[in-house]
């Protein structure tokens, strides 16, 4: 019997992607302009998925009014669960559970290819669960599940590992014996390496492990396409940007809607999608793939990166130049020489010159004049600490990270790797050098010398 139930678990509090997480669940962080939750809802729609389940936790009511016009999609919540093993148990109910299930993490960027080879390996196997497998990233094993393999099925997993060349991706098939062991699994995780200090709560790693300790290999598919977790801020930019290459691979040709005005001196160098109602003004050039929302306006010579998006409402204008594998939000504005590179999230605005490569979040202000650096002079990336623990990001390291409802003033320099807390200003002429936390304001304060002067200095 093919699988019709999904559960997407979304309750976590997103602790480790600050400046974001105080204020939008990780499932609702914009991709392309599109919530992650939506793309997971519609992908397991179309996998065939007639019942779909989000456990909801932290900011519960974001999470319902992203998915509020998505029909079939309820909105289960957790409480005070003390992990993904809590998640699930909550979402499945203690009645009428399903024989079986596809579980997804909430905070995880994944393609139809992979889920629906997932579901086709799980169909021909008889065992407890099928798992998704993605490479393990170069230089930092450790954040994530390692899954250790013979014969193609997974007889090892480790959390928290040193090694492993493959990672459980977050998502995977599951049949009622899994749901039995799950509600086993211990407060803390086991199996780990040693010396490595596991935090106290039930996570499904812990449960995959005991299977597997007892015998049970369990089937894996590994992912021909991108897999990213949103875990951290910068990889809201390595998201975006699959997600973005991925809907470029499909856009074979433009599409303009009858009710769009597109003046004819406009360039275009690849396939464009031009909502309804949207304005395309004179000497705008698009670089390549590019898609333009309804009522959006994008005009007076303004330079479209390729495999950019440019949301609903959105103004972008005078010069202003948006870079590669950008998504300017809905009714965002990015005008008179401003430059953006990165991720604008909605209602955010951009003005008068200003250089900026990173995330910007929802109503930011960014003042005329406001600057990224990018480049350090030693030329290195920069470390970051996530939670007190040093990281060196494999993107983004440079870029600058603006929380929701922050502003600066003008002239503002932000150094690279700067992140800045939500409801915060950086003042007039600032170089933010460190990280600024929540609720805080930074200015300068300027010394100033004042001696006479008039026409006698002139020899007057």
């Amino acid at each position: 019997m093919a699988i019709q139930h999904a559960i997407i678990l979304a309750a976590g509090r997103g602790t480790r992607m600050w400046p974001y997480g105080d204020t939008q669940p990780k499932a609702a962080l914009p991709l392309g302009n599109t919530p992650l939750i939506e793309h997971q809802v519609e992908l397991l729609r179309e996998l065939g998925m007639r019942r779909i389940v989000v456990a909801a936790g932290h900011l519960e009511s974001t999470l319902r009014h992203r998915v509020a016009d998505l029909e079939g999609v309820e909105v289960v919540p957790v409480g005070a669960a003390r992990g993904t093993v809590d998640s699930l148990l909550a979402a499945l109910g203690k009645e009428n559970a399903p024989e079986q299930c596809l579980v997804v993490y909430g905070d995880v960027l994944f393609f139809a290819e992979d889920a629906q080879a997932l579901l086709q390996r799980h169909a021909a196997h008889s065992g407890p669960a099928t798992l998704l497998l993605a490479p393990m990233p170069e230089g930092d094993p450790m954040p994530h599940v390692a899954a250790f393999l013979e014969d193609g099925e997974v007889t090892r997993v480790v959390a928290r590992s040193r090694h492993g060349e493959w990672r459980w991706a977050g998502v995977m098939a599951m049949r009622r014996e899994f749901f039995a062991r799950a509600a086993a699994t211990p407060d803390h995780l086991t199996g780990l390496e040693v010396g490595v200090m596991p935090p106290a709560e039930r996570d499904l790693a812990a449960t995959l492990h005991e299977l597997t300790r007892r015998g049970r290999p369990l089937p894996a598919v590994f992912s021909q396409r991108a897999v990213v977790d949103l875990d951290k801020p910068w990889e809201i930019l390595e998201a975006n940007a699959a997600m973005l290459d991925y809907r470029a691979a499909r856009l074979t040709e433009s599409d303009f809607d009858p009710s769009a005005t597109i003046d004819p001196s406009v360039r275009f160098d690849g396939p464009v999608v031009v909502g309804p109602g949207a304005v395309v003004g004179p000497l705008v050039r698009f670089y390549g793939p590019c898609w333009v929302g309804a009522n959006a306006q994008v005009t007076d010579g303004a330079m479209i990166g390729a495999c950019s998006a440019i949301g609903e409402e959105a103004v972008v204008r005078q010069g202003c130049l948006v870079g590669e594998r950008t998504a300017i939000g809905p009714r965002c504005v990015v005008g008179h020489g401003a430059e953006f590179t990165g991720v604008l999230m909605e209602g955010a605005y951009s003005y008068h010159y200003g250089e900026y490569w990173g995330v910007v979040g929802r109503n930011a202000d960014l003042g005329a004049a406001t600057v990224c650096g990018t480049l350090r002079f030693d030329d290195q990336l920069t470390i970051h600490r996530v939670k007190g623990r040093r990281e060196i990001p494999r993107t983004g390291a440079n870029a600058s990270y603006l929380g929701d409802f922050t502003r600066t003033g003008v002239n503002a320099i932000l150094m690279p790797g700067v992140k800045v807390g939500p409801y915060s200003i950086v003042g007039a002429g600032v170089i933010l050098n460190d990280d600024l936390p929540n609720n805080t304001l930074v200015y300068a304060k300027q010394e100033l010398i004042t001696h006479p002067w008039g026409p006698e200095r002139y020899g007057g």
